[in-house]
């Protein structure tokens, strides 16, 4: 992939900055369906689990951490990691918004802002933030599902390669 694939201007950017960065492995591809087996679980056992059991918050941060896991697993692919840190998130959020949200209109950038700044709320309580209630932790968790499927059928149709710049 490259700056003149969809997104890719975006990504060449995020690792210039220093904000992405390649990883070696023999098989990326492999890398991302771990990703998306672990977001699997966090979303079907832990996720749900916690919306059972009556605990919004817990059940939005958790649908939140699958939804990341997801796009993350979609970077693995590339080869590419967010490098961590402050804004670790939101680069996880430019890089794969720009690339996959039209085949995957889960990772549009609004849902990915709103999910990512009310998870924000709750990890760090904000009292000034609207509580989360379950019809939220219902929305994020049919996002985080609609996000995982959308990465399947990508990956098992038409995965992306390593990212090479240029």
């Amino acid at each position: 992939m490259s700056g003149s694939v969809r997104g890719g201007r975006t990504v060449a950017y995020l690792v210039d900055r220093g904000k992405l960065e390649s990883f070696t492995s023999d098989d990326p591809a492999a890398v991302g369906a771990i990703l998306l087996q672990r977001a699997a679980r966090r979303l079907e056992t832990t996720a749900r689990g916690a919306l059972d059991g009556g605990d919004a918050e817990g059940a939005y941060v958790a649908a939140y951490d699958a939804y990341r896991m997801t796009a993350e697993a979609l970077l693995a692919c590339q080869g590419l990691r967010a490098t961590g840190g402050d804004g670790s998130h939101m680069t996880v959020e430019d890089a794969v918004s720009a690339q996959f949200a039209v085949d995957i209109p889960a990772f549009a950038k609004p849902a990915f802002e709103r999910f990512r700044r009310t998870r924000h709320s709750a990890q760090y309580f904000d009292p000034e933030a609207a509580p989360i209630t379950a019809a939220d932790a219902s929305w994020a968790l049919a996002k985080a599902g609609d996000a995982l499927n959308g990465a399947r059928r990508i990956l098992a149709s038409a995965p992306p390669g390593r990212f090479n710049e240029g």
